[in-house]
């Protein structure tokens, strides 16, 4: 149990700290538990890769650009795919083909997740993608959707934006799962 009292959802007190990271606002980590899951914002060139390895991390998702114009050795890069932005608040221009790309995404991740090997998961802001595919995951692992919603709200209003999720249709995707 965490200091938030839920069974497992990180909170920034509850973050190990990586050298080199500002938590949560470069990096923030969700889980520990089946393995490392965390979300950020658009890698820099000074991202410490291998702190990241070292806090067990293994593999990164991208959700703005495929390739990712970047290398995170000695991580690698799971899945890399251009959702949509949708900082607007609008619902995507093609809902079925955004839905059809994070439930692969998910479900990507979920294998490495549940075998044990740590992910990172990064849009540009790493707030509305990112949340988005990280709460679907943590629906898939059995978190109930209000549970998440608010979780994601809180820790990104700590990470000085206006919370989450961006467009409401994030929060339903989280909800689909």
């Amino acid at each position: 149990m965490t200091s938030d009292g839920n069974t497992g959802l990180l909170t920034p007190a509850d973050m190990p700290p990586i050298p080199g990271l500002l938590m949560p606002y470069a990096f923030y980590w969700v889980l520990r538990q089946p393995a490392p899951l965390a979300g950020m914002p658009y890698p820099s060139p000074r991202t410490p890769w291998t702190a990241l390895a070292e806090a067990g991390f293994a593999h990164v998702v991208c959700l703005n650009e495929a390739p990712p114009a970047y290398d995170p050795a000695p991580l690698n890069i799971l899945h890399a795919v251009e959702l949509e932005d949708l900082v607007f608040g609008d619902p995507p221009g093609a809902p079925e083909r955004e839905e059809a790309l994070i439930r692969n995404a998910v479900t990507v991740a979920l294998g490495v997740l549940e075998a044990g090997e740590g992910v990172v998961v990064h849009c540009y802001g790493g707030r509305g993608r990112t949340g988005t595919v990280l709460g679907a995951m943590l629906r898939a692992l059995g978190y109930a959707s209000a549970e998440i919603c608010d979780y994601l709200d809180r820790l990104h209003k700590a990470r000085g934006k206006t919370g989450w999720p961006e467009a409401v249709w994030q929060a339903e995707m989280v909800g689909w799962f």
